[in-house]
C-alpha cells in the first residue's frame, strides 16, 4: 500500500521535469514567432535582413535601390557580377558595406561614380577599402568642375592606395558581363555643371532594361536624345532624385518606362510636376523615401519589384 504514493510522487516528479523542459522550449518558439511576425507583416526585406541576406535570391538579374535618403546607391547583381553605382554620402558607407556582406559579396566587379557630388561619392571612401573593385568608372570632369570637397580627395587617395584601375568613360562605352550588358549613354559632350556631366547608364538583361539617369538634368537629357541613343526602357531610375530640373516630357515620351524608381529623402520629396508627368505616362512609381530599400528582380519569366515597406 505504501508503494502507490511513491509511484504517484515519481510520476509527478517526471511530469515536473517535462514541464520544466517544455516551458523554455515554448518560450523560445514564442520569441522566434514574435521576432518574425512583424517583419512578415512589414514586408519581405526586413525578414531577409534578419536571416542575413541582402535581398531576394534570383537566378537572373537584380537591381537594389538602397534607401540612402536624398542620395544614390544602386547595386547591380547578376551571377558572379556585382556593380555598385554611386555610394551615397560619407555616412552611407557603413550601411552599403553591410548590405553587400548580407548579399554574400566579397569583391566588386565594377564601381561607378556617376559624378563627383557628395551625395553620390561620399560612401566610396569606405566601400573601396572593404570591397575593392576590379575597376572604377567615372566621367571626365573638366578642371573647373573638380570639387574641392574632402570626400573627393579621400576617394582619390583610396583609389590610389588600393591600386584600383580608373577609367574615365562617356557615351558609346559598353561592357558585356555574361548575360548582362551595361552601356554608357551620356554624357555626350563637355558639361557646364556637375549634374549634366552625370554618367547615364543602361543595364540590359533578358530583353529587359533599366535606365539609370544619375543627376542628369534636361540639358543632358536633350543631348542624349539628339545623339540618337536608344533610351527605351522598362524601368527608369528617375534623374536627380525627382527634381523638377530632370525627367522631361520629351525623355519620358522616348523612354516609355513601365516603372520608375525615385531615390529621395523624407526632407526632400520628389517634385509634384515630375510625379504628374510620370503618372501621365502611366509609369508605376516606387520611392525609397516611402518604401525603403527597393529590389527589382528580372528573370527570363519577367520582372518583379520587392519593397521593404
Amino acid at each position: 500500500m505504501e508503494e502507490r504514493p511513491r509511484a504517484q510522487s515519481k510520476r509527478k516528479r517526471q511530469k515536473g521535469k517535462i514541464k520544466r523542459f517544455l516551458l523554455p522550449a515554448g518560450v523560445i518558439v514564442l520569441c522566434l514567432l514574435s521576432a518574425l511576425l512583424p517583419p512578415l507583416q512589414a514586408g519581405w526585406h526586413t525578414l531577409y535582413r534578419i536571416v542575413g541576406l541582402g535581398g531576394p535570391k534570383s537566378d537572373g538579374f537584380t537591381v537594389h535601390f538602397l534607401d540612402v535618403g536624398s542620395a544614390d546607391a544602386i547595386i547591380l547583381h547578376c551571377g558572379e557580377t556585382t556593380i555598385l553605382v554611386d555610394a551615397g554620402t560619407v555616412d552611407c558607407g557603413t550601411e552599403i558595406c553591410r548590405y553587400l556582406r548580407r548579399m554574400g559579396v566579397e569583391t566588386l566587379t565594377l564601381a561607378v561614380n556617376t559624378h563627383p557630388d557628395k551625395d553620390h561619392l561620399g560612401g566610396f571612401v569606405q566601400v573601396l577599402r572593404e570591397f575593392p573593385p576590379q575597376a572604377y568608372w567615372e566621367p571626365e570632369v573638366p578642371e573647373s568642375l573638380i570639387p574641392a570637397s574632402e570626400e573627393y580627395s579621400l576617394t582619390r587617395a583610396a583609389l590610389e592606395e588600393m591600386e584600383i584601375p580608373v577609367s574615365q568613360v562617356g557615351a558609346g562605352v559598353s561592357l558585356s558581363l555574361g548575360p548582362m550588358t551595361l552601356e554608357v549613354l551620356g554624357p555626350v559632350s563637355q558639361p557646364d555643371d556637375s549634374n549634366n556631366g552625370s554618367l547615364v547608364l543602361k543595364a540590359s538583361y533578358a530583353g529587359r532594361s533599366v535606365l539609370l539617369m544619375g543627376d542628369a538634368e534636361e540639358s543632358e537629357e536633350e543631348d542624349i536624345l539628339n545623339s540618337g541613343a536608344e533610351v527605351g526602357c522598362d524601368v527608369l531610375k528617375v534623374g536627380h532624385h525627382g527634381s523638377k530640373t530632370s525627367t522631361s516630357a520629351q525623355l519620358l515620351q522616348q523612354a516609355r518606362p513601365q516603372y520608375a524608381v525615385i531615390s529621395a529623402g523624407s526632407g526632400r520629396p520628389p517634385n509634384e510636376e515630375v510625379l504628374q508627368r510620370l503618372q501621365e505616362n502611366r509609369a508605376e512609381v516606387y520611392r525609397t523615401d516611402t518604401q525603403g530599400n527597393i529590389v527589382l528582380s528580372i528573370t527570363e519569366e519577367g520582372l518583379t519589384f520587392y519593397t521593404e515597406k
